[in-house]
Protein backbone atom coordinates (compact mmCIF):
# COMPACT_ATOMS: atom_id res chain seq x y z
CA UNK A 1 0.00 0.00 0.00
CA UNK A 2 2.55 2.49 1.19
CA UNK A 3 4.76 1.31 -2.12
CA UNK A 4 1.95 2.35 -4.10
CA UNK A 5 1.97 5.97 -2.85
CA UNK A 6 4.14 7.54 -4.94
CA UNK A 7 2.95 6.32 -8.02
CA UNK A 8 -0.62 7.20 -7.51
CA UNK A 9 1.19 10.71 -6.59
CA UNK A 10 3.06 10.23 -9.81
CA UNK A 11 0.03 9.80 -11.66
CA UNK A 12 -2.04 12.31 -10.40
CA UNK A 13 0.97 15.27 -11.27
CA UNK A 14 0.97 13.65 -14.61
CA UNK A 15 -3.09 13.48 -15.27
CA UNK A 16 -3.76 17.39 -16.46
CA UNK A 17 -0.76 16.40 -19.24
CA UNK A 18 -1.62 13.38 -20.85
CA UNK A 19 -4.97 15.01 -21.20
CA UNK A 20 -3.67 17.64 -22.85
CA UNK A 21 -4.77 18.25 -26.86
CA UNK A 22 -2.60 18.39 -29.96
CA UNK A 23 -2.66 22.25 -29.96
CA UNK A 24 -1.95 22.76 -26.73
CA UNK A 25 1.06 20.16 -26.55
CA UNK A 26 2.37 22.52 -29.43
CA UNK A 27 1.97 25.42 -27.24
CA UNK A 28 3.74 23.51 -24.38
CA UNK A 29 6.67 22.93 -27.06
CA UNK A 30 6.60 26.49 -28.37
CA UNK A 31 6.59 28.17 -24.66
CA UNK A 32 9.19 25.14 -23.90
CA UNK A 33 11.48 26.94 -26.36
CA UNK A 34 10.88 30.33 -25.41
CA UNK A 35 12.08 29.29 -22.33
CA UNK A 36 15.11 28.60 -23.81
CA UNK A 37 15.50 31.65 -24.63
CA UNK A 38 14.32 33.80 -22.26
CA UNK A 39 16.19 32.02 -19.21
CA UNK A 40 19.39 32.91 -20.96
CA UNK A 41 18.98 36.19 -19.61
CA UNK A 42 16.07 36.63 -17.20
CA UNK A 43 18.05 36.36 -14.02
CA UNK A 44 20.86 39.14 -14.77
CA UNK A 45 18.77 42.04 -16.56
CA UNK A 46 20.04 44.60 -14.36
CA UNK A 47 23.45 43.17 -14.98
CA UNK A 48 23.12 44.66 -18.39
CA UNK A 49 21.97 47.93 -17.59
CA UNK A 50 24.91 48.05 -15.77
CA UNK A 51 27.09 46.44 -18.40
CA UNK A 52 26.31 49.02 -21.02
CA UNK A 53 26.99 52.01 -18.22
CA UNK A 54 23.92 52.14 -16.05
CA UNK A 55 23.72 52.06 -12.30
CA UNK A 56 20.87 49.77 -10.65
CA UNK A 57 18.69 52.69 -10.09
CA UNK A 58 18.56 53.05 -13.87
CA UNK A 59 18.04 49.78 -14.13
CA UNK A 60 14.73 50.01 -11.93
CA UNK A 61 13.69 52.19 -14.54
CA UNK A 62 14.38 49.91 -17.13
CA UNK A 63 12.54 46.85 -15.81
CA UNK A 64 9.64 49.35 -14.62
CA UNK A 65 9.44 50.83 -18.24
CA UNK A 66 9.06 47.09 -19.20
CA UNK A 67 6.53 47.12 -16.97
CA UNK A 68 4.48 49.89 -18.79
CA UNK A 69 3.82 47.79 -21.82
CA UNK A 70 1.47 44.76 -20.25
CA UNK A 71 -0.39 47.74 -18.26
CA UNK A 72 -1.29 49.68 -21.84
CA UNK A 73 -1.66 46.64 -23.86
CA UNK A 74 -3.15 43.98 -21.77
CA UNK A 75 -6.53 45.04 -21.56
CA UNK A 76 -7.16 45.75 -25.57
CA UNK A 77 -5.70 42.15 -25.99
CA UNK A 78 -7.79 40.47 -24.37
CA UNK A 79 -11.01 42.03 -25.72
CA UNK A 80 -9.65 41.82 -28.94
CA UNK A 81 -9.10 37.57 -27.95
CA UNK A 82 -13.06 37.50 -26.84
CA UNK A 83 -13.81 38.97 -30.48
CA UNK A 84 -11.82 37.29 -32.99
CA UNK A 85 -9.67 34.26 -31.37
CA UNK A 86 -6.43 34.06 -29.90
CA UNK A 87 -4.31 32.38 -32.66
CA UNK A 88 -3.60 35.82 -34.54
CA UNK A 89 -2.36 37.14 -31.68
CA UNK A 90 -0.21 34.61 -30.70
CA UNK A 91 1.61 34.83 -33.83
CA UNK A 92 1.51 38.48 -33.94
CA UNK A 93 3.55 38.93 -30.63
CA UNK A 94 5.83 35.91 -31.08
CA UNK A 95 7.47 37.45 -34.25
CA UNK A 96 7.64 41.23 -31.68
CA UNK A 97 9.75 39.51 -28.98
CA UNK A 98 11.93 37.53 -31.44
CA UNK A 99 12.83 41.27 -32.90
CA UNK A 100 12.74 42.66 -29.10
CA UNK A 101 15.61 40.20 -28.86
CA UNK A 102 17.42 41.34 -31.64
CA UNK A 103 16.98 45.09 -30.71
CA UNK A 104 18.58 44.11 -27.40
CA UNK A 105 21.42 42.54 -28.62
CA UNK A 106 22.42 45.59 -30.81
CA UNK A 107 21.89 48.01 -28.05
CA UNK A 108 24.63 50.37 -28.13
CA UNK A 109 24.27 52.11 -24.64
CA UNK A 110 22.40 51.45 -21.79
CA UNK A 111 19.32 53.83 -22.95
CA UNK A 112 18.95 52.02 -25.69
CA UNK A 113 17.01 49.37 -23.01
CA UNK A 114 13.74 51.18 -22.59
CA UNK A 115 12.72 50.75 -26.03
CA UNK A 116 14.17 47.02 -26.39
CA UNK A 117 12.63 46.34 -23.05
CA UNK A 118 9.38 47.98 -23.77
CA UNK A 119 9.25 46.06 -27.43
CA UNK A 120 10.17 42.94 -25.58
CA UNK A 121 7.09 43.45 -23.04
CA UNK A 122 4.83 43.96 -25.75
CA UNK A 123 4.86 39.84 -26.09
CA UNK A 124 3.25 39.55 -22.85
CA UNK A 125 -0.19 40.43 -24.89
CA UNK A 126 0.43 36.93 -25.99
CA UNK A 127 -0.68 35.91 -22.13
CA UNK A 128 -4.22 36.25 -22.31
CA UNK A 129 -4.19 34.60 -25.99
CA UNK A 130 -2.33 31.64 -24.61
CA UNK A 131 -4.53 30.97 -21.63
CA UNK A 132 -7.67 31.41 -23.68
CA UNK A 133 -6.14 28.94 -26.45
CA UNK A 134 -5.40 26.41 -24.07
CA UNK A 135 -9.17 26.82 -22.60
CA UNK A 136 -10.35 26.23 -26.28
CA UNK A 137 -8.22 23.22 -26.39
CA UNK A 138 -9.50 21.73 -23.06
CA UNK A 139 -12.99 22.59 -24.23
CA UNK A 140 -12.69 21.44 -27.77
CA UNK A 141 -11.47 17.82 -26.41
CA UNK A 142 -14.14 16.92 -24.71
CA UNK A 143 -17.25 18.36 -26.34
CA UNK A 144 -20.53 18.16 -24.82
CA UNK A 145 -18.76 18.46 -20.96
CA UNK A 146 -19.03 21.09 -18.69
CA UNK A 147 -14.89 21.37 -17.47
CA UNK A 148 -14.42 22.97 -14.00
CA UNK A 149 -12.77 25.84 -13.13
CA UNK A 150 -10.30 23.97 -11.70
CA UNK A 151 -9.59 21.75 -14.16
CA UNK A 152 -8.91 23.95 -17.29
CA UNK A 153 -6.22 26.02 -14.20
CA UNK A 154 -4.48 22.72 -14.04
CA UNK A 155 -4.24 22.50 -18.06
CA UNK A 156 -2.79 26.34 -18.21
CA UNK A 157 -1.04 25.50 -15.49
CA UNK A 158 1.04 22.24 -17.20
CA UNK A 159 1.39 24.10 -20.76
CA UNK A 160 3.50 26.67 -18.27
CA UNK A 161 5.04 24.47 -16.70
CA UNK A 162 6.50 23.73 -20.22
CA UNK A 163 8.20 27.31 -20.47
CA UNK A 164 9.56 26.71 -16.62
CA UNK A 165 11.08 23.74 -17.63
CA UNK A 166 12.81 25.45 -20.71
CA UNK A 167 14.36 27.53 -18.11
CA UNK A 168 15.81 25.27 -15.75
CA UNK A 169 18.92 24.68 -17.46
CA UNK A 170 19.29 28.06 -19.99
CA UNK A 171 20.39 30.08 -16.96
CA UNK A 172 23.33 28.49 -16.04
CA UNK A 173 24.35 28.70 -20.02
CA UNK A 174 23.39 32.40 -19.96
CA UNK A 175 25.31 33.25 -16.95
CA UNK A 176 28.58 31.18 -18.60
CA UNK A 177 28.08 33.16 -21.68
CA UNK A 178 27.59 36.51 -20.28
CA UNK A 179 31.06 35.61 -18.48
CA UNK A 180 32.76 34.37 -21.34
CA UNK A 181 31.33 37.02 -24.14
CA UNK A 182 29.30 39.62 -22.40
CA UNK A 183 25.62 39.83 -21.72
CA UNK A 184 25.45 40.85 -25.32
CA UNK A 185 26.40 37.83 -27.02
CA UNK A 186 23.43 36.27 -24.52
CA UNK A 187 20.81 38.15 -26.14
CA UNK A 188 21.87 36.46 -29.91
CA UNK A 189 21.45 33.40 -28.56
CA UNK A 190 18.11 34.20 -27.27
CA UNK A 191 16.56 35.91 -30.86
CA UNK A 192 18.08 32.11 -32.39
CA UNK A 193 15.28 30.22 -29.35
CA UNK A 194 12.74 32.73 -30.28
CA UNK A 195 12.99 32.02 -33.74
CA UNK A 196 12.53 28.85 -33.46
CA UNK A 197 9.99 29.12 -30.55
CA UNK A 198 7.72 31.04 -33.18
CA UNK A 199 8.00 28.37 -35.80
CA UNK A 200 6.25 26.61 -33.72
CA UNK A 201 3.25 28.46 -32.71
CA UNK A 202 2.91 28.55 -36.64
CA UNK A 203 2.38 25.16 -36.45
CA UNK A 204 -0.95 25.48 -33.85
CA UNK A 205 -4.19 24.95 -35.40
CA UNK A 206 -7.54 27.89 -35.02
CA UNK A 207 -9.55 26.28 -32.56
CA UNK A 208 -13.43 26.86 -32.70
CA UNK A 209 -14.99 29.17 -29.79
CA UNK A 210 -17.00 27.45 -26.84
CA UNK A 211 -19.60 28.63 -24.82
CA UNK A 212 -20.85 26.76 -22.13
CA UNK A 213 -24.86 26.47 -21.53
CA UNK A 214 -26.85 29.46 -19.64
CA UNK A 215 -23.03 31.74 -19.72
CA UNK A 216 -22.89 33.45 -22.77
CA UNK A 217 -25.44 35.86 -24.15
CA UNK A 218 -27.76 35.53 -26.98
CA UNK A 219 -25.83 35.13 -30.20
CA UNK A 220 -23.11 34.15 -27.77
CA UNK A 221 -21.54 37.95 -27.62
CA UNK A 222 -19.55 39.27 -25.14
CA UNK A 223 -21.47 41.87 -22.82
CA UNK A 224 -20.40 45.03 -23.55
CA UNK A 225 -20.16 47.25 -20.01
CA UNK A 226 -17.41 44.48 -19.49
CA UNK A 227 -15.74 47.42 -17.21
CA UNK A 228 -18.27 47.53 -14.55
CA UNK A 229 -17.02 45.57 -12.17
CA UNK A 230 -18.67 44.07 -9.18
CA UNK A 231 -17.78 44.58 -5.64
CA UNK A 232 -16.17 41.02 -5.64
CA UNK A 233 -14.61 41.97 -8.41
CA UNK A 234 -12.75 45.33 -7.23
CA UNK A 235 -11.91 43.45 -4.30
CA UNK A 236 -10.46 40.81 -6.16
CA UNK A 237 -8.40 42.62 -8.46
CA UNK A 238 -7.01 45.34 -5.45
CA UNK A 239 -5.66 42.56 -3.77
CA UNK A 240 -3.80 41.45 -7.19
CA UNK A 241 -2.24 44.23 -7.30
CA UNK A 242 -0.91 45.36 -3.93
CA UNK A 243 0.41 41.17 -4.14
CA UNK A 244 1.54 41.81 -7.90
CA UNK A 245 3.03 45.75 -6.72
CA UNK A 246 5.13 44.25 -3.44
CA UNK A 247 6.69 41.00 -4.87
CA UNK A 248 7.73 43.11 -8.26
CA UNK A 249 9.55 45.68 -5.61
CA UNK A 250 11.21 42.73 -3.56
CA UNK A 251 11.68 41.02 -6.80
CA UNK A 252 13.11 43.45 -9.12
CA UNK A 253 16.96 43.74 -8.03
CA UNK A 254 17.90 40.42 -6.72
CA UNK A 255 20.27 40.06 -8.77
CA UNK A 256 22.41 43.45 -8.23
CA UNK A 257 22.03 42.83 -4.69
CA UNK A 258 23.71 39.26 -4.74
CA UNK A 259 26.39 40.72 -6.97
CA UNK A 260 26.73 44.08 -5.06
CA UNK A 261 26.42 42.90 -1.57
CA UNK A 262 27.13 39.39 -1.83
CA UNK A 263 29.79 40.25 -4.25
CA UNK A 264 28.67 36.82 -6.53
CA UNK A 265 30.14 36.87 -9.84
CA UNK A 266 27.63 37.21 -13.28
CA UNK A 267 28.23 33.33 -14.13
CA UNK A 268 26.94 32.36 -10.02
CA UNK A 269 24.05 34.42 -10.40
CA UNK A 270 23.30 32.56 -13.76
CA UNK A 271 23.94 29.69 -12.98
CA UNK A 272 21.52 30.88 -9.26
CA UNK A 273 18.67 31.71 -12.03
CA UNK A 274 18.10 28.04 -12.60
CA UNK A 275 17.15 26.81 -8.88
CA UNK A 276 14.57 29.73 -9.90
CA UNK A 277 13.44 28.26 -12.61
CA UNK A 278 13.29 24.77 -11.38
CA UNK A 279 11.41 26.33 -8.04
CA UNK A 280 9.19 27.67 -10.91
CA UNK A 281 7.84 24.29 -12.96
CA UNK A 282 7.70 22.62 -9.00
CA UNK A 283 5.69 25.48 -7.25
CA UNK A 284 3.27 25.71 -10.72
CA UNK A 285 2.29 21.75 -10.31
CA UNK A 286 2.32 21.86 -6.65
CA UNK A 287 -0.09 24.96 -6.23
CA UNK A 288 -1.66 24.70 -9.48
CA UNK A 289 -4.05 21.84 -7.97
CA UNK A 290 -5.03 23.80 -4.61
CA UNK A 291 -7.37 26.27 -4.72
CA UNK A 292 -6.58 29.76 -6.49
CA UNK A 293 -6.81 31.77 -2.84
CA UNK A 294 -5.07 29.00 -1.26
CA UNK A 295 -2.00 28.88 -3.62
CA UNK A 296 -1.94 32.74 -3.97
CA UNK A 297 -1.80 32.83 0.17
CA UNK A 298 0.90 30.75 -0.23
CA UNK A 299 3.12 32.27 -2.94
CA UNK A 300 3.03 35.44 -0.90
CA UNK A 301 4.54 33.85 2.05
CA UNK A 302 6.74 32.09 0.64
CA UNK A 303 8.08 35.29 -1.81
CA UNK A 304 8.04 36.80 1.89
CA UNK A 305 10.61 34.06 3.14
CA UNK A 306 12.60 34.46 0.28
CA UNK A 307 12.91 38.37 0.60
CA UNK A 308 14.31 37.49 4.12
CA UNK A 309 16.23 34.49 3.86
CA UNK A 310 18.01 36.89 0.84
CA UNK A 311 18.73 39.48 3.67
CA UNK A 312 19.68 36.82 7.01
CA UNK A 313 22.07 34.88 4.72
CA UNK A 314 25.04 34.58 7.27
CA UNK A 315 28.51 35.70 5.19
CA UNK A 316 30.81 32.95 4.58
CA UNK A 317 30.37 28.99 3.59
CA UNK A 318 26.43 29.13 4.31
CA UNK A 319 26.30 32.15 1.41
CA UNK A 320 25.95 30.26 -1.80
CA UNK A 321 23.94 27.08 -0.46
CA UNK A 322 21.59 29.94 1.31
CA UNK A 323 21.08 31.71 -1.93
CA UNK A 324 20.38 28.55 -3.53
CA UNK A 325 17.20 27.77 -1.35
CA UNK A 326 16.04 31.66 -1.64
CA UNK A 327 16.81 31.24 -5.41
CA UNK A 328 13.88 28.57 -5.15
CA UNK A 329 11.78 30.11 -3.29
CA UNK A 330 11.73 32.85 -6.05
CA UNK A 331 10.74 30.69 -8.65
CA UNK A 332 7.30 31.73 -6.89
CA UNK A 333 7.40 34.76 -8.58
CA UNK A 334 7.48 32.91 -12.36
CA UNK A 335 4.18 30.80 -11.19
CA UNK A 336 1.93 33.58 -9.21
CA UNK A 337 0.42 35.60 -12.00
CA UNK A 338 -1.18 32.10 -13.69
CA UNK A 339 -2.16 31.15 -10.50
CA UNK A 340 -3.96 34.08 -10.37
CA UNK A 341 -5.89 33.38 -13.52
CA UNK A 342 -7.83 30.84 -11.42
CA UNK A 343 -9.37 33.66 -9.42
CA UNK A 344 -9.94 35.96 -12.59
CA UNK A 345 -11.97 32.62 -14.23
CA UNK A 346 -14.38 32.53 -11.11
CA UNK A 347 -16.04 36.03 -12.09
CA UNK A 348 -16.37 35.60 -15.38
CA UNK A 349 -17.52 32.95 -18.18
CA UNK A 350 -15.48 31.45 -20.59
CA UNK A 351 -16.60 33.61 -23.54
CA UNK A 352 -14.80 36.69 -21.19
CA UNK A 353 -11.90 35.04 -20.02
CA UNK A 354 -9.63 36.57 -22.35
CA UNK A 355 -10.94 39.78 -20.58
CA UNK A 356 -10.77 38.87 -17.32
CA UNK A 357 -7.12 37.42 -18.20
CA UNK A 358 -5.91 40.63 -19.17
CA UNK A 359 -7.52 42.26 -16.30
CA UNK A 360 -5.03 40.19 -14.23
CA UNK A 361 -2.12 40.16 -16.59
CA UNK A 362 -2.84 44.42 -16.57
CA UNK A 363 -2.60 43.93 -12.74
CA UNK A 364 0.43 42.34 -13.27
CA UNK A 365 1.87 44.88 -15.52
CA UNK A 366 0.96 47.37 -12.95
CA UNK A 367 3.27 46.23 -10.31
CA UNK A 368 5.99 44.94 -12.26
CA UNK A 369 5.88 49.07 -13.38
CA UNK A 370 5.79 50.23 -10.12
CA UNK A 371 7.96 47.81 -7.95
CA UNK A 372 11.49 48.36 -10.11
CA UNK A 373 10.78 52.20 -9.97
CA UNK A 374 10.24 52.11 -6.72
CA UNK A 375 12.92 49.46 -5.64
CA UNK A 376 15.63 51.32 -7.43
CA UNK A 377 14.74 54.19 -5.64
CA UNK A 378 14.87 52.59 -2.48
CA UNK A 379 18.07 50.80 -3.41
CA UNK A 380 20.88 53.42 -3.77
CA UNK A 381 19.90 54.58 -0.34
CA UNK A 382 19.46 51.33 1.48
CA UNK A 383 20.66 47.86 -0.69
CA UNK A 384 18.33 46.04 1.79
CA UNK A 385 15.18 48.38 1.64
CA UNK A 386 13.33 47.24 -1.07
CA UNK A 387 13.70 43.76 0.77
CA UNK A 388 12.49 44.84 4.26
CA UNK A 389 9.33 46.90 2.68
CA UNK A 390 8.15 43.62 0.83
CA UNK A 391 8.31 41.45 3.76
CA UNK A 392 6.63 43.54 6.01
CA UNK A 393 3.89 44.01 3.15
CA UNK A 394 3.32 39.99 2.27
CA UNK A 395 3.13 39.20 5.43
CA UNK A 396 -0.15 40.22 6.01
CA UNK A 397 -1.16 39.71 2.59
CA UNK A 398 -1.12 36.07 3.05
CA UNK A 399 -4.08 36.50 5.41
CA UNK A 400 -5.57 39.41 3.39
CA UNK A 401 -5.32 37.11 -0.03
CA UNK A 402 -7.14 34.14 1.71
CA UNK A 403 -10.25 36.30 2.76
CA UNK A 404 -10.29 38.41 -0.10
CA UNK A 405 -9.89 36.26 -2.83
CA UNK A 406 -12.88 33.72 -1.78
CA UNK A 407 -14.92 32.72 -5.15
CA UNK A 408 -18.03 34.02 -5.67
CA UNK A 409 -21.49 32.87 -4.63
CA UNK A 410 -23.41 30.68 -6.53
CA UNK A 411 -26.56 32.85 -8.02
Amino acid sequence: MVTLRPRRWLMATLQPFISLGTASRRMALALFLWGMGEGLWMFVRPLYVTELGGNPAQAGQVLAMAGLAPVLLMLPAGRLVDRVGPRGLLLSTWWIGTLAAVVLAVAPGWQWLFPGFFLYAMSAASIPAIDSYIARDAHHNRPGETLHTREVQAMIAVVFAAYFAGTVFSPIIGGWLGQAFGLRTVFWVSAGWFFLSALAVHSTPTLPEYHQRGQAEPGGRVPSAWWRLSRGQVRVYATLLALFFFVALGYALVPSFVEDVRGLPVSAIGSLGTATALGGMVWMLALGGYHSRAALAAAAGLMALAFAGLLLIPAGPAVLPGLIIVYFLLGVYMAIRTLALGVASEYAPPEQHGTAFALVETMFGVGAFLGPWIAGLLYVNAPAMPFLVAVAALVPLVGIAWLALRPPRAG
